[in-house]
């Protein structure tokens, strides 16, 4: 749960809204069963990363104005390769970002429970903050 709590404090920095939406006690259950399923195949960073893009994705199919660039969602699922990849096979690597796609969306969904209105003003706010422009999926 310490995690948990520094991850959303870390990932309000970026984007007000996960931290709203990380009070509500369904998308908590969501995000947190689903951080348990990755088993430890992501380091803490590229956890947050993973959560930052699923925010996102929900954020883009809910809100009028936001749409994914699917140039910076390929590369941000580059920075979520497995940890100790060099001593992976083929087949174990392909079990890994298999994996990783399925806590994805599993996280999209836990996102999109929780969207409100209100979600969409703070995205607009994430948005027009250069401080997020690296962390940024959205074109």
């Amino acid at each position: 749960m310490k995690f948990w709590l520094s991850l959303a404090v870390g990932a309000s920095l970026y984007l007000p809204s996960v931290h709203a939406s990380a009070k509500d006690p369904a998308t908590s259950f969501v995000r947190l069963h689903a951080i348990d399923l990755l088993e430890g195949a992501l380091n803490a960073d590229q956890t947050a990363k993973l959560q930052l893009i699923a925010h996102q994705a929900a954020i883009a199919a809910v809100c009028d104005g936001f749409t994914l660039d699917d140039k910076k969602v390929s590369k941000a699922f580059e920075a979520l390769a497995p940890v100790g990849s060099d001593k992976m096979t083929a087949e174990q690597k392909d079990y890994h970002d298999k994996h990783i796609l399925v806590i994805y969306g599993m996280l999209v969904g836990g996102e999109l429970t929780a969207m409100s209105e209100g979600a969409c003003k703070l995205a607009e706010q994430s948005k027009a903050d250069p401080d997020f422009a690296k962390e940024m999926v959205w074109q």
